[in-house]
């Protein structure tokens, strides 16, 4: 009896590890899922993929293997069936506390679902908030500011054009889908900067840093609109100057050469991490296979993982099923 109870004391009174932020890349087949874990053991979730049950489940898997029970705060980036789809089935699988999103646009909009609409009303009500630029998500022990909403950056009013006068690059037609919508936010923890904008468009990405860098560097970008090439301008790449770069593509979706390139050509980014493999494009346009998470199209839904040091000085990158390691110094 006296042994166990020196054990359980031991047990008691032994250092606590220290944990750092976790961010994990969650497959859900060419949609988005992003979660953000503090030490504190507070939740983000950036988006949950396509309607039906894998996605929610594939969710609550790795939030309950990042140790959460619940969702602090569920971002929607933006009203495509492939960010909000789940969102009545994760909401009976695990609780979610707050629901933020950029608005509903007006009765013209062709790209939302009814039905989703409907599904999104009853989980958020009484939970809601809707977010615009300069906002801040009050993520327990991080800074997450809002960079972009409903297609304008700070500093402008709502309706502000797509476009600035800005010399180092054209603009594209305007973009009325609500891809160019898209909630965009930078987290910083102890240093540690990450960047995720959605399925944000070439347009307003340039607003973001011209005529002025409302961004900064960052030391890891979620590569915007699943690796589209008209999303991911050069202009906001040389801004952000990232050391790692994540693509939250589908095996057909995303991904795309051109967007891979120009990725290679941003000359901080040491690695480029997929979360599939393009099928349809060769070896040379994809990530190397020790840092793909699904080679296949008919695959095990396998993710990527990001954790901080508790230090904050620096961080890795995994792709667990590949036992692949990756170390890379805070900025």
């Amino acid at each position: 009896m006296r042994i166990l109870l020196a054990a359980a004391l031991s047990l008691l009174c032994a250092p606590q590890e220290k944990k750092g932020l976790e961010i994990r890349w969650i497959d859900v087949e060419g949609g988005a899922a992003t979660l953000v874990v503090t030490p504190e053991g507070e939740s983000l979730l950036m988006d949950c993929g396509w309607p039906g049950k894998r996605d929610a489940e594939r969710i609550v898997a790795a939030a309950k293997a990042a140790g959460v029970s619940k969702i602090d705060h569920f971002l929607i980036s933006h009203w495509h069936t492939d960010h909000w789809g789940s969102v009545g089935e994760l909401a009976s699988m695990i609780p979610i506390a707050k629901y933020y999103d950029h608005g509903f646009p007006g009765p013209e909009a062709k790209d939302v679902d009814a039905k989703l609409k409907a599904a999104y009303e009853r989980a958020s009500e009484g939970k809601r908030v809707v977010l615009k630029p300069g906002d801040t998500v009050p993520l327990k022990g991080a800074s997450v500011k809002i960079l972009t909403a409903h297609s304008i950056v700070e500093g402008e009013s709502a309706g502000a054009p797509q476009t600035r006068p800005c010399e180092t690059h054209p603009a594209k037609p305007d973009d009325t889908s609500d891809n160019a919508r898209s909630l965009g936010f930078l987290l910083e923890w102890k240093g540690f900067k990450f960047l995720d904008n959605g399925d944000l468009t070439w347009n307003v990405e340039h607003k973001l840093v011209c005529p002025k860098d409302q961004i900064g560097t960052a030391d890891v970008y979620q590569v915007t609109h699943h690796g589209l090439d008209i999303s991911n301008h050069p202009a906001l790449l040389a801004a952000v100057r990232p050391t790692v770069a994540v693509i939250n593509n589908g095996a057909k979706k995303g991904g795309n050469a051109a967007t891979y390139h120009r990725l290679k050509g941003v000359s901080t980014i040491k690695d480029i991490f997929q979360v599939h493999r393009n099928i349809a494009t060769t070896p040379a346009d994809n990530a190397s296979p020790e840092f793909t998470a699904n080679d296949e199209e008919k695959c095990a839904g396998e993710g990527v993982r990001l954790v901080v040091d508790p230090s904050g000085k620096s961080y890795t990158v995994e792709v667990p099923a590949k036992k692949t390691k990756r170390t890379y110094d805070v900025k």
